[in-house]
């Protein structure tokens, strides 16, 4: 796992969350040197605080590429999530 990965776990952990996935063409392996960074992040019991919180913490990762994170409910399903299940690679669970 890369460090910006490990970051974003480390960060998160400090939330109520149940699960980081890494997603998009990072998780397909089929990135470039500059495509950003895909994260689901799935937490039940995440306030709009908490959130924000974790958003900002992401953006002060020492990084150039872009960090994109979305929140998702355990029970969400969409084309998007669907796209993640087959695609996404765990980072937390």
């Amino acid at each position: 796992m890369d460090s910006v990965l490990e970051r974003i776990k480390e960060i998160s952990l400090q939330y109520k969350v149940d699960k980081i996935v890494l997603f998009g063409s990072r998780a397909r392996g089929d990135h470039s040197s500059v495509s950003d960074y895909d994260i689901e992040i799935y937490g039940n019991d995440l306030s709009a605080l908490d959130k924000a919180c974790l958003r900002n913490d992401a953006d002060e990762i020492e990084t150039l590429k872009k960090i994109d994170i979305i929140f998702v409910q355990t029970n969400s399903t969409d084309g998007l999530m669907e796209s993640i299940k087959r695609d996404g690679v765990i980072i937390y669970e």
